[in-house]
């Protein structure tokens, strides 16, 4: 088999191919990366979320028994 002629345009379209298949790997690590990311603020914030309405209930319910306890005081006193 006779040995093809050196095509420059192949060459570079080979270059091409392998810079585009590098970025492609690089674009998928991204986003693999963003969604990792946006799964961990998600959580994150849903956490915080949660512990600023349970911090709420329970200063509500500190609040209800200082009532009781300052009602039991006062009704001891008279």
């Amino acid at each position: 088999m006779a040995k093809e002629p050196d095509n420059v345009a192949l060459r570079r379209l080979r270059e091409i191919r392998a810079t585009l298949e590098d970025h492609s790997s690089a674009l998928l690590r991204i986003e693999k990366q963003r969604s990792d990311l946006t799964k961990l603020v998600t959580f994150s914030l849903g956490q915080s979320t949660e512990t600023q309405f349970r911090q709420t209930q329970q200063d509500r319910r500190i609040d209800e028994l200082l009532e009781r306890v300052g009602k039991l005081e006062s009704e001891r006193t008279e």
